[in-house]
């Protein structure tokens, strides 16, 4: 009986030092880290920059990124305040639509995350200008992301 007690609590301990780590969402503008040696940074547009609509969003990752389905890792990516409209990203980049923002000044932020939409502890955020093109200015209410879902 002691040694099942012993087993179980060791496998616990080994479950929970692996699931452990840090959610250190550290650096902002282009550079990125977390916890765990993982990191993320936005490589294109850099901070800062002056971009007109459609434009593409690059990263660079410490991790593979692959659909949620094959297990690796993603990128959330969702503009100035609107963490709720995020846009899943399964590889190293995304265009960003002239519909979807106005001229301005907007903050991108991406978000490294697990395969199930957990965050991995690691994200970057650059700052654009967006002139010319077309759109509105984002909208704080969640619409339906490429997956086909809202947040997801």
């Amino acid at each position: 009986m002691r040694t099942r007690i012993l087993a179980v609590l060791s496998a616990i301990v080994l479950f929970a030092a692996g699931c452990g780590g840090s959610d250190d969402s550290g650096g902002s503008n282009g550079g990125g880290s977390g916890g765990g040696g993982l990191t993320l940074q936005i490589v294109e547009p850099a901070d800062g920059t002056t971009v007109t609509t459609p434009f593409t969003v690059k990263v660079e990752s410490s991790v593979p990124l692959g659909t949620t389905e094959s297990g690796k890792h993603h990128i959330h990516v969702w503009f100035d305040d609107n963490a709720n409209d995020y846009q899943v990203v399964e590889a190293d980049n995304v265009t960003v639509d002239s519909g979807k923002l106005g001229p301005g000044q907007h903050v991108i932020h991406a978000s490294l995350r697990n395969a199930n939409h957990s965050a991995a502890g690691a994200e970057a955020e650059a700052t654009v200008m967006v002139t010319g093109g077309g759109g509105a200015p984002a909208s704080t209410s969640p619409t339906a992301n490429d997956m086909g879902g809202y947040g997801y």
